[in-house]
């Protein structure tokens, strides 16, 4: 996501250290809330996913099936296998009420961590001025 932006190149810095430099922990709600308009298969939720705006930092699949697994462990979504239709059979997803609480917690979380980071920008761009791009 940060790598090899124009801003990593000016800063020549290689790789970003800062906690949400890979936005791992936001595949989390992305399921939730995708799964809150409509079951579906963990490949539509990959594909989902990667066209929410992660840029160069595209969820691995890998990393998006174990959420899934977990979120299944903690009861926040249910799956069963589809055997219909032609092809191997799919696992559907499907959003429960525990995950949807966690989904609002989650929406709460990130309206604070946003607030949080807008105060941190403003103070930013008054100490810093015109060398804000924002």
């Amino acid at each position: 996501m940060f790598e090899g932006s124009k801003l990593a190149k000016k800063y020549k810095i290689k790789k970003c250290e800062c906690p949400s430099g890979t936005m791992t922990r936001f595949v989390e709600p992305c399921i939730l809330f995708f799964l809150s308009q409509k079951s579906s298969y963990g490949y539509e939720l990959m594909e989902k996913i990667n066209h929410f705006g992660f840029q160069k930092a595209k969820p691995d699949p890998a990393m998006v099936y174990r959420t899934l697994r977990y979120l299944e462990k903690e009861g926040c979504v249910l799956s069963k296998w589809d055997t219909k239709g032609a092809g191997p059979a799919k696992r559907n997803y499907k959003l429960t009420s525990k995950g949807l609480s966690l989904l609002h917690a989650w929406a709460e979380g990130i309206a604070i961590r946003k607030h949080v980071l807008e105060k941190f920008l403003q103070q930013y761009k008054e100490c810093f001025g015109k060398k804000y791009r924002g």
